[in-house]
């Protein structure tokens, strides 16, 4: 039972018994001393036990009625309850689903505790599911499983974000699987200030881009490698085709001089054979 309420029945009831009681007794006193009437006090005994009646009557009712609003507000509350229940697991299935389309990784960080949680999608991307991996704590700054080549800059990045206390941080960098791997990853980070306007909490999500940004690479080599053959069709392949373009009307004008006529087939000879070379070497690019 609510003590407040306690307090103030008793109150109440105090308060009520001595206005009832005193004052009914100071009221039949007075009249029996102004008038000589038989049976005041039986009159005193009736007032007596119907302030007993009334007041018992009394707190039954007032209790009951207290019980029943704090019955109503109960049921409410429960039927609020049951409701919140139900979004929650919706909400949760819905995360769920989500989780499953898009890879995404979720983090919440307390900015306070230094204290990193993966809640959802970690083991699925990363491997990792014991709870010393699922739970980083004061460690988050050392990022040791981003790698090496990726981790100053993502630090730095992070801190500058922080300092500057924007509202929102992203980063790609490659992340350490279980299974000793790298998987290629987009970061982003949401800040919660306090009152105060300070750093409190952040939450993220860490989605895998691991096929996008190889494909990519994979794009860029295949690029150069267009590159390369477009200057060796430009340069390398053109040189020994002029070359040999200028020596065949030298052949036909020197046709019957059996002097310059072998070294200008001789130099044919070896425009031809660095032409073949380069065509090999085309061959062999475009097939790696």
């Amino acid at each position: 039972m609510n003590k407040r309420f306690v307090l103030t029945l008793i109150l109440g009831y105090l308060t009520a018994g001595i206005i009832w009681l005193v004052g009914g007794a100071w009221v039949i006193y007075h009249f029996k001393l102004q008038h000589t009437v038989a049976g005041l006090d039986l009159a005193l005994a009736i007032k007596n036990i119907s302030f007993l009646l009334i007041s018992v009557v009394s707190l039954i009712y007032i209790i009951n009625n207290h019980y029943s609003r704090l019955l109503t507000k109960q049921n409410l509350l429960n039927r609020q309850l049951t409701n919140s229940k139900t979004s929650l697991k919706e909400l949760l299935n819905t995360y769920e689903h989500v989780m499953k389309a898009t890879n995404d990784v979720i983090w919440d960080y307390d900015i306070t505790t230094n204290q990193l949680k993966w809640l959802g999608g970690y083991k699925e991307v990363f491997g990792y599911d014991s709870p010393d991996e699922l739970m980083v704590k004061d460690a988050f700054w050392n990022m040791y499983r981003v790698h090496e080549d990726d981790r100053e800059e993502t630090i730095n990045s992070f801190n500058e974000f922080l300092k500057n206390k924007e509202l929102k941080w992203s980063a790609e960098y490659r992340y350490l699987c279980k299974d000793g791997s790298y998987k290629h990853v987009s970061d982003r980070g949401y800040l919660i200030l306090n009152d105060k306007g300070e750093p409190l909490r952040m939450l993220g999500a860490m989605q895998d881009i691991d096929v996008r940004k190889k494909y990519g690479l994979q794009l860029e080599a295949q690029n150069q490698k267009l590159k390369d053959i477009a200057w060796l069709n430009s340069h390398e392949i053109r040189r020994p085709l002029c070359n040999m373009l200028g020596l065949i009307p030298l052949i036909r004008t020197n046709a019957n001089d059996e002097a310059a006529l072998p070294q200008l087939i001789n130099y044919l000879e070896t425009s031809a054979i660095e032409l073949d070379e380069t065509i090999s070497r085309i061959n062999s690019q475009i097939s790696n």
